[in-house]
């Protein structure tokens, strides 16, 4: 091992390289050089919710019972998936849905048997927002079509309560960056795996891939979905494959030092 121009680790050795499809360091960047054969350590980033919605989205696939190890290696056969980390948020209570958070809570209780998964946790918040309502909009549409001059007439507003995910992504992104760029092997990686489709995360793969000179791909839970932006600066992006999805489930049924516990039955 040999220290780079930057005080990145190179690792070198006399066996032919390892190649990934479409990512080339940049010039002057100290990057991993493994021999064929060898197997990367890759640690993966789930975005939660990203993954989470991208699979309800799923037609006859219900999947949410997710091994993230197994899809882990199932993504990256030839690599050894060393840590997995999963950002994501405890749910709010809501009136029509009261058992969601015990859903979810029986998920992580889940996912800690795996024993490499960390979660990092982000936060919902909720505030009352005036929205125009969706009935009132198409109306004016209609009206405007028509030939009608409806610029001065105002849909109809209402009062809705608005609820979002909070810190997910810049967590996931300052975690990848400060990941990327320690020098313990034991506290980075070789390889990054993202599942994500989020586009504010490109800037964070970018300083990965092209300054510190490591590769990143990343997975689309919602194949459908756009991600020109992630495109343009990860190593490789690719569709979550539902055959993949169907392999990596955990078992109905598992246990761990507070008892048996089962997948709620919409799982």
């Amino acid at each position: 091992m040999t220290l780079g121009q930057r005080g990145y680790i190179t690792t070198v050795t006399q066996a032919r390289p390892r190649l990934h499809v479409g990512w080339k360091p940049p010039l002057g960047v100290a990057s991993a050089v493994l021999g064929e054969g060898c197997a990367l350590r890759c640690w993966v980033y789930v975005d939660g919710f990203n993954l989470y919605h991208g699979l309800r989205k799923r037609q006859g696939c219900c999947c949410k019972w997710l091994d993230l190890l197994e899809l882990g290696r199932r993504l990256r056969p030839r690599d050894t998936i060393e840590r997995i980390k999963f950002f994501t948020a405890l749910v709010e209570r809501r009136t029509d849905d009261p058992d969601q958070q015990r859903r979810q809570r029986l998920y992580w209780r889940a996912l800690d048997t795996l024993g490499r998964v960390e979660r990092i946790e982000g936060r919902f918040t909720r505030w009352p927002k005036s929205m125009p309502l969706y009935q009132s909009v198409l109306t004016l549409e209609a009206r405007e079509k028509q030939g009608e001059d409806v610029v001065a007439i105002k849909p109809q507003m209402v009062e809705v309560l608005r609820s979002e995910e909070k810190g997910s992504d810049v967590n996931l992104a300052t975690h990848l960056v400060h990941d990327a760029n320690q020098t313990d092997p034991a506290r980075t990686f070789e390889v990054a795996l993202v599942l994500s489709t989020d586009s504010d995360l490109a800037e964070a793969i970018r300083l990965v891939t092209r300054e510190v000179g490591k590769p990143v791909y990343v997975c689309k839970p919602e194949p459908r979905s756009r991600t020109v932006e992630l495109a343009g600066v990860a190593t490789a992006v690719f569709d979550l494959k539902t055959r993949d999805l169907v392999a990596s489930q955990l078992p109905p049924t598992l246990t761990d030092a507070r008892g048996a516990f089962s997948k709620p039955p919409q799982w």
